[in-house]
């Protein structure tokens, strides 16, 4: 039996890079509202990519965060010269990791407020 060929079904391509990113909470969804939470609107955590595209990214992280949270992203690598590329992203959708290499949690970010020069220097890193 022939294997049958797969095809890519998402619109961008993804890439492959691990860069550590300075992540900041603007706003949690209206709907979901909680004294437990470990993190508040406003308190800034470290995350890791794993790959990125021109529409969104996967990271990992240690704090749970609920889907449709925006956080303000940002990264200075000596990579991108003194320019500090930073951007607004969603958490469309999270899963605790097996193992926590690069943290706790896994996340799928949609990037919804981008410069477009930003995001293309972002992806030609990682590509």
């Amino acid at each position: 039996m022939k294997k049958r060929e797969s095809r890519e079904s998402r619109k961008h391509p993804r890439y492959t890079k691990i860069i550590q990113m300075n992540c900041r909470i603007e706003h949690f969804p209206d709907d979901l509202i909680g004294d437990k939470a470990k993190l508040k609107e406003g308190d800034s955590f470290r995350a890791t990519t794993i790959n990125v595209s021109e529409t969104g990214m996967l990271i990992n992280y240690d704090f749970l965060l609920p889907e449709r949270t925006l956080l303000k992203m940002s990264v200075s690598d000596k990579t991108f010269g003194v320019k500090k590329i930073s951007f607004f992203a969603r958490v469309t959708w999270t899963k605790r990791n097996a193992y926590k290499i690069f943290g706790r949690f896994a996340a799928g970010l949609h990037l919804e407020k981008a410069d477009k020069d930003d995001i293309a220097m972002l992806v030609e890193h990682f590509s």
